[in-house]
């Protein structure tokens, strides 16, 4: 999308016009004004004011010199540019006869009257935006979606202009902040349009599908964009690029929905098909993506695996991860991609320590994400936050309970901040309120069980806000762990259910069966131990 910024130049202009345009250059809208042109004055100045005016969406910047100098000017020689643009504006404004919304767009900053618009521009609705904290660029943004050209019916003579408009979609989407409340219905509109997409278009579209997706932490969307592009794109097609889209699919999107969704099986055989059609085109880069991603997943296996699974799940994790540091070292030697190899590798060694309760693999957890901290920036954000949580764990296990509390605090202070930035960072505040119940119980105060079940309920929260299944039977299996009258059980009930399944789920499912039977009085005549060796059997044939 490409807009043209309208403004003069006294001091309350430039402010706003300048942050207008780097706010919308963020968002990957392309913007025409005055400051981008030669030192040297273009052919015909007059010339590319009509053309930028009259061709793109316009966004008058109101100070109180454009006020001054709008449509008539003050009868000096001096901002004549401002008259000029301003008398081109009032013209597109008069000849704007479609239903549609006017594509000249008046922008003020927050301390400006309205009452001081020039008529013309006062007729038509004015937004906000504030220079310091960028408010109001949504509305903006939205405003200038709402230009899009309306879809033209099928035919011959409407083919060039269909091409348009789906590149006018991929525009949109690459222009929204992922987060935005619009980029899911951009995303909807670009799934309905993905079977007639060219393949260029389709292939630029993909980035910026998956952001917003991703944002949203929709895996439904995620699922029905994966399966919409993979039959668009040629199955077994001989060109590189075909296959390299195919596994890009496979490793950043598919096995992301099938991930959350804690089909773990599942994602690793779509990303090791991923990473065989990566190897086939020749993109490292990808492979080693995936390497990562395989490395995750099966230390995730080893949690819900019986002990001897559990080992070759760990080992298989250990052999991913540190495959993935030897090949992003290799394209990027120390760079940030290795410093997140060397992020998931410590936790891998950790949930090791977990399982096994070596102390080694705490040892070797603790010196692996000491490293990683020289490697990761925070604008890493995710990977960094995920360290700092991990850090936080290891202290726990290690008995440095202070140093916990200061990294336990420093992710949820820096978090808060990203709160409302996605689904990514809604997982992580979940992840750390978690580290914060480890803590409370660890540090064994008068109220500790208390303070621990509130610290999981508040992660709870924030698992179901994002549709996170796995996490959220986490939570509450902990809250029937910390309370268990809660459940309907005893405590004898929890440990012995711990012992018999490894799966959050299956857990809860244990305990609600036992629960009922315990109301039915349906176990009087067995005890305890032989009553669960009965509902161990009921839920292995059923799981």
């Amino acid at each position: 999308m490409r807009v043209f910024i309208s403004y003069a130049h006294d001091t309350q202009g430039r402010k706003v016009a300048q942050a207008l345009a780097d706010a919308l250059r963020k968002r990957g809208v392309d913007v025409l004004w005055d400051r981008d042109l030669p030192e040297g004055n273009p052919v015909s100045l007059p010339e590319w004011i009509v053309t930028s005016v009259t061709a793109y969406p316009v966004l008058c910047v109101l100070s109180p010199d454009y006020v001054l100098r709008f449509g008539a000017g003050d009868g000096t020689a001096a901002r004549k540019g401002t008259l000029f643009e301003s008398r081109v504006l009032q013209r597109r404004i008069y000849d704007h006869t479609d239903p549609g919304g006017c594509p000249v767009i008046p922008v003020a900053g927050l301390g400006f009257s309205a009452d001081l618009a020039p008529v013309v521009l006062k007729n038509l609705v004015i937004s906000r935006f504030d220079a310091e904290t960028e408010d109001g660029l949504e509305q903006i943004v939205r405003r200038l979606l709402a230009l899009r050209p309306a879809p033209v019916p099928a035919g011959p003579i409407a083919a060039s202009v269909q091409v348009s408009g789906e590149m006018t979609l991929v525009q949109d989407l690459e222009a929204v902040a992922p987060t935005s409340a619009i980029g899911p219905a951009l995303v909807h509109d670009w799934l309905a349009a993905v079977p007639g997409l060219d393949r260029a278009a389709l292939l630029r579209a993909l980035p910026a599908v998956e952001r917003i997706i991703k944002a949203a932490g929709d895996t439904e969307a995620m699922r029905q964009m994966t399966d919409c592009c993979l039959r668009a794109l040629p199955d077994r097609s001989p060109a590189a690029g075909d296959r390299r889209a195919r596994a890009w699919l496979l490793i950043r999107c598919q096995a992301w929905h099938l991930h959350r969704r804690h089909e773990l099986t599942a994602a690793v055989s779509t990303v090791d098909e991923g990473i065989r059609l990566a190897k086939e085109c020749g993109d490292g880069g990808l492979v080693a993506s995936g390497k990562r991603l395989l490395a995750t997943l099966h230390c995730e296996l080893a949690e819900v695996s019986s002990p001897y699974a559990r080992r070759h799940h760990l080992a298989l994790a250990v052999e991913n991860a540190r495959a993935a540091s030897a090949m992003f070292d290799a394209l990027d030697p120390a760079g940030d991609e290795y410093g997140a190899c060397r992020n998931v590798l410590a936790g891998i060694w950790f949930t090791r320590y977990r399982l096994d309760r070596r102390r080694s693999a705490l040892k070797l957890a603790n010196k692996l994400a000491a490293q990683a901290v020289g490697y990761l920036p925070k604008d890493r954000a995710r990977e960094y936050h995920e360290l700092v949580i991990l850090r936080a764990r290891i202290c726990i296990a290690r008995g440095e309970l202070p140093r916990a509390r200061g990294l336990i605090d420093k992710a949820l202070a820096s978090l808060a901040d990203h709160a409302g930035d996605g689904a990514s960072y809604t997982e992580l505040l979940g992840a750390a309120h978690l580290a914060r119940a480890e803590l409370r119980l660890k540090e064994n105060g008068r109220d500790a069980l208390v303070n621990a079940a509130r610290e999981v309920s508040l992660a709870l929260g924030f698992f179901d806000e994002i549709s996170l299944p796995y996490a959220s039977a986490t939570c509450r299996w902990l809250l029937a762990k910390l309370v268990p009258e809660t459940a309907g059980v005893e405590r004898g009930d929890v440990r012995i259910c711990e012992r018999l399944f490894a799966d959050s789920r299956v857990r809860l499912l244990g305990l609600e069966e036992r629960s009922r039977r315990i109301g039915e009085c349906v176990g009087g005549r067995w005890t305890r131990r032989t009553e669960w060796k009965e509902i161990a059997r009921k839920l292995h044939s059923q799981v």
